[in-house]
């Protein structure tokens, strides 16, 4: 039995990809370059990355994962909420970790310059808003969800009992 992508857009944010590396072999350079332009105080969590491995290791996951993301699902939806909390670990705030795909296509628009095309800006808003839904649903490290509060709340009322 086939399997259809997940996200409607999915060609076209494979096309993005293609014609990245086509154009620029390793965006890696120009990803990071905008991710410390936007978040500079980020730079010293690579302070051992003197090769940029890291960083390729981390842009390389980002890619499996919006793959994925784009069809199968069979672990990016997921993965992107582990990867959140683990960041959080990190003291990585969410919102710079959302922002990284942001970045990508950002900068994926820098590098395609006029090749960059209506159809790819729709599929890159629509993947960036998928993305969103799964950053917004994942909770807070150190809060408490509205599911536990509503626990907490009859355990301490005493309708819910150890």
């Amino acid at each position: 039995m086939p399997s259809t992508p997940a996200f409607a857009w999915a060609s076209e944010i494979e096309r993005t990809l293609e014609l990245v590396v086509e154009r620029c072999g390793d965006p890696a350079p120009q990803i990071y370059a905008r991710v410390f332009a936007q978040h500079p105080q980020m730079k010293p969590y690579f302070w051992r990355d003197t090769n940029d491995a890291v960083k390729g290791e981390m842009l390389a996951r980002t890619f499996d994962a919006i793959l994925d993301f784009i069809g199968e699902r069979r672990y990016a939806d997921h993965m992107i909420g582990n990867e959140i909390i683990t960041h959080e670990g990190y003291d990585v705030p969410r919102e710079v970790f959302a922002s990284f795909f942001t970045i990508i296509r950002d900068s994926f628009r820098e590098i395609l310059g006029s090749d960059w095309s209506p159809a790819f800006e729709t599929a890159w808003s629509a993947l960036l808003a998928d993305i969103d839904h799964y950053v917004q649903k994942t909770p807070r490290v150190g809060s408490q969800s509205a599911v536990s509060n509503a626990l907490r709340e009859k355990f301490e009322s005493g309708q819910l009992t150890p």
